[in-house]
């Protein structure tokens, strides 16, 4: 996904701050039920 690869919100105007950072409830205001917030880099683990 593109905004993952960039570090791009997909919501820009409800952005209050980095995509990383939002609450439980901005993400489910922009992303539905998904337990995923694609806007986020998601962290690798080894």
């Amino acid at each position: 996904m593109c905004c993952q690869e960039k570090g791009l919100c997909m919501f820009p105007e409800k952005l209050k701050d980095k995509p990383e950072n939002c609450t439980p409830d901005q993400i489910k205001e922009c992303h539905g039920d998904d337990n995923q917030h694609p806007c986020a880099p998601r962290k690798t683990t080894r």
